[in-house]
């Protein structure tokens, strides 16, 4: 199932265990694992490497099916995934994972490629394309920073820091949470 990067209030609503990310744009990734995935959540994070997880799929695989006495949640984020993950998902998929939610961040994926294919048609998965962000979604970024931290800014300074984001939402928000800081500190 694909849930685009504008409609991803749905994620509050469908509740699967398995989630692709993939494109180039980091700070959205990063946006969607900690406001739909992380913020509020109570229970283990387990991050891993693709590579470390093909070095150890058959552990990975028993911690999926083993339920922890002391966890009753998971979350697994699986960074830097390519198509070797296309096996492993499959396997995912035919088994029932309870508890446990699985985030694979990827790169961009070419529209041919498996991985992304079996995402797209599983009604048990998501799939979620995030793109380079333009000047306009940086802007409307700024405007939720400005709204949520409760403070304003010129038209000319929202500018200039989309200008020097350089169409990077990471740098967007270490801009704005310098900005913050020194409003903070007056």
């Amino acid at each position: 199932m694909i849930i685009k990067n504008f409609e991803l209030e749905k994620l509050k609503s469908v509740n699967l265990n398995l989630h692709l990310i993939y494109g180039n744009n980091e700070g959205i990734k990063e946006d969607i694992i900690n406001n739909f995935y992380l913020k509020d959540f109570d229970g283990e994070i387990l991050k891993y490497d693709e590579q470390e997880i093909l070095n150890i799929i058959d552990e990975f695989i028993s911690k999926l099916l083993t339920k922890s006495l002391f966890e009753n949640k998971k979350i697994i984020i699986i960074s830097r995934a390519t198509e070797k993950l296309y096996d492993l998902v499959s396997d995912i998929l035919e088994r029932e994972i309870l508890d446990t939610k699985i985030i694979i961040k990827s790169s961009n994926l070419e529209k041919k490629s498996n991985l992304r294919g079996i995402f797209e048609k599983s009604m048990q998965a998501i799939c979620t394309p995030v793109y380079e962000d333009d000047a306009r979604s940086l802007n409307s970024y700024i405007q939720n920073f400005l709204r949520d931290n409760k403070f304003n800014l010129s038209q000319e300074i929202k500018n200039i820091l989309v200008e020097r984001s350089k169409g990077d939402r990471i740098n967007l928000k270490n801009e704005l949470t310098k900005l913050k800081n020194l409003s903070i500190s007056t």
